[in-house]
């Protein structure tokens, strides 16, 4: 796992400090003269010599990389495609370098990991940047003119561009009403995510941009409930086992909940060693430390229980905020900067047990109400009306009411709705009270168009929990829940490893029939059948935790306070976009009331992440 950077066609020089913390062990620069520039942070996981040091020149001394990421399949590569090639080195890195020697893009389709990777041709004078399917690693970059820069993180392209990029507003909006920034934008105009699952091709000042893998739900009812549990079971082993692959030890994030704790204890049983566990409680609300306990000590794991508390939030408010490169909104990045901060004390590598609830159906969100059931076959349609309404009652309702109406029809006219808008704090009837005038001209439409362009061109066939899940992994699962634990875990120079996010765990998935997800109500059907042969009972069936902060709260604390000093500055930089009385009127309400706690929590998060930028 690294930090990777780098530009073509740029006079502008590489800032490695940037990303030191994605990778403490190493650095190194390459260029092809004034052409072409990568850089590289690394953090030693896989051959540690320095001859696996990057950005690394395949043999031939044609292709260039820089690579961030693991290639858990490798070794099974090297056997199957260069079993007779003289390798230098016992790294990922090569193996993926002199793939693409031989296949070009398609060596991608062949890769079964994390990555975000640029590769340089020195010949075709051409550069691609690629990124795994399901988004476990971010790459974002810049194209401007014929000059093109990237990044693993936002803050370190900021570095590389020639002047202070200009905010998107329309960045402001969705952020707001997502709680994150969905690819392919940033906060910045000029500066783009590259979508999970997709490579970009750049030669003479171009850029292309392709997609080369979709997952396709096709669910098959010839398949016995058994039958089906015998594979996950296997399968998931398998993708733990390559995921214990490492030259360092492998620890695991172990929340109590049934996800992590089937990995924790899979991968106990295929450990020589005994693991190390981490896990935090809290002291508020649901904590899920003594499911925890109980986990490792059926894995029989070296445990190291930690407590996360409102001071420890208070603590880590400066760097959170920041971390990120723009505003993200995700309470749960709290306490997962704190076990991050905690297992690297200990380890450089982790397991955890992200991915459970999008591959096998956690959330309620994805078994809708029978009246949205219904709806299914008008889904599509239902949900561009719901956005034409929403837009339409912004341009022309003055009253709050009437938008505040508009907004709930449209919310009921498709079951696309509630997956998209699970998280809709500022949900489109404040839009015209939240922004300053020239603001809200500008974000009108921006919610509808990102969901149209989301939407278009995705392949919504069979049942509709199929339908849910795959807008699900395109929105929620790769915006947030991904981005979350990478910047959470390299941050502090860890590298996360999720077993149950696996391309090949997530295709088999696809196939299964709905009720083997979801049955009887019971969500994580086949999975907790799978948990009940290796912990307690008690572990597995009970009511869904989370990992979040007491955000409503909090409000009074935490984002209050902060938000307070805001209103009382008319110089503050979020007035720049928010209508500073209506914030106002939010917190004078929050007082009397207790409500709105989780829009105060991304107001404050906006507002001191642009107060940052400002200084």
């Amino acid at each position: 796992m690294c930090g990777i950077i780098g530009n073509v066609n740029s006079v502008q020089g590489l800032r490695l400090d940037l990303l030191k913390h994605r990778g403490p062990d190493g650095e190194g620069i390459w260029n092809d003269g004034n052409l072409c520039q990568l850089g590289h942070t690394r953090l030693a996981i896989i051959d540690l010599d320095e001859r696996a040091a990057q950005p690394m020149i395949s043999r031939s001394g044609r292709f260039a990389i820089t690579y961030n990421g693991e290639v858990y399949n490798y070794k099974e590569l090297q056997q199957r495609f260069l079993p007779d090639f003289e390798f230098r080195t016992s790294s990922d890195t090569e193996v993926v370098l002199e793939l693409w020697e031989r296949m070009g893009t398609e060596a991608i389709k062949h890769l079964r990991g994390m990555f975000g990777f640029a590769i340089w041709d020195r010949r075709e004078r051409e550069l691609f940047l690629v990124r795994d399917r399901l988004g476990k690693k971010p790459l974002v970059y810049s194209h401007v003119g014929d000059t093109l820069s990237f990044a693993s993180e936002l803050n370190a392209l900021e570095g590389l561009l020639p002047e202070t990029p200009e905010i998107d507003p329309r960045a402001i909006d969705l952020f707001l009403a997502y709680q994150f920034i969905p690819a392919p934008l940033t906060i910045y105009r000029n500066c783009s995510k590259l979508p999970p699952a997709h490579f970009a091709r750049f030669k003479d000042g171009r850029m292309e941009i392709e997609r080369y893998w979709e997952i396709e739900f096709a669910p098959d009812y010839s398949m016995s409930e058994k039958g089906a549990e015998e594979q996950l079971e296997e399968m998931i082993r398998e993708s733990v086992r390559l995921r214990l692959r490492s030259d360092v030890e492998v620890g695991i994030l172990l929340s109590g909940g049934v996800d992590s704790s089937v990995v924790a204890c899979i991968a106990a049983q295929e450990c020589e060693n005994r693991m190390r566990t981490f896990s935090i409680g809290f002291d508020y609300g649901k904590s899920e430390l003594e499911y925890a306990e109980k986990v490792a000590e059926a894995c029989g794991s070296n445990h190291l229980p930690r407590i996360f508390n409102e001071d420890l939030a208070l603590s880590y408010w400066g760097r959170v905020v920041s971390a990120y490169g723009e505003p993200y909104g995700d309470s749960s990045a709290f306490p997962s900067f704190f076990v991050s901060e905690t297992a690297a004390s200990r380890v450089k590598v982790v397991l955890n047990g992200d991915g459970g609830d999008e591959l096998m159906g956690g959330y309620g969100k994805y078994s809708p109400s029978l009246s949205r059931r219904m709806l299914t076959p008008v889904a599509t349609a239902g949900h561009a009306l719901g956005c034409a309404l929403d837009d339409f009652s912004n341009r022309y309702f003055g009253s709050a009411k009437g938008a505040k109406l508009a907004d709930r029809i449209a919310s009921s006219l498709s079951p696309y709705m509630k997956v998209i808008r699970f998280n809709h704090f500022f949900s489109s009837q404040y839009l015209r009270q939240l922004y300053l005038g020239d603001v809200f001209a500008e974000v009108l439409g921006a919610r509808s168009s990102y969901e149209k362009d989301l939407l278009r061109g995705m392949n919504l066939s069979g049942p509709l929990m199929c339908h849910l899940q795959r807008i699900d992994y395109s929105h929620y699962f790769s915006g947030d829940l991904l981005v979350k634990m990478d910047i959470a875990g390299m941050s502090n120079s860890l590298e996360v490893r999720s077993p149950l996010i696996d391309h090949k765990l997530f295709e088999f998935a696809a196939k299964l029939p709905p009720e083997f997800k979801i049955k009887n109500g019971e969500t994580k059907y086949l999975l907790k059948k799978i948990a009940a042969k290796y912990m307690p009972r008690e572990v597995i069936y009970r009511p869904k935790a989370g990992f979040s902060v007491p955000v409503s709260s909090w409000a009074g604390t935490v984002v209050g306070d902060s938000l307070r000093l805001a209103v009382n500055r008319q110089s503050h930089p979020m007035w720049n976009y928010i209508n500073r009385s209506f914030v106002k009127t939010l917190l004078d309400d929050t007082a009397k009331t207790g409500k709105n706690g989780h829009r105060l929590w991304l107001l404050s998060i906006l507002g001191n992440w642009l107060e940052m930028k400002k200084s």
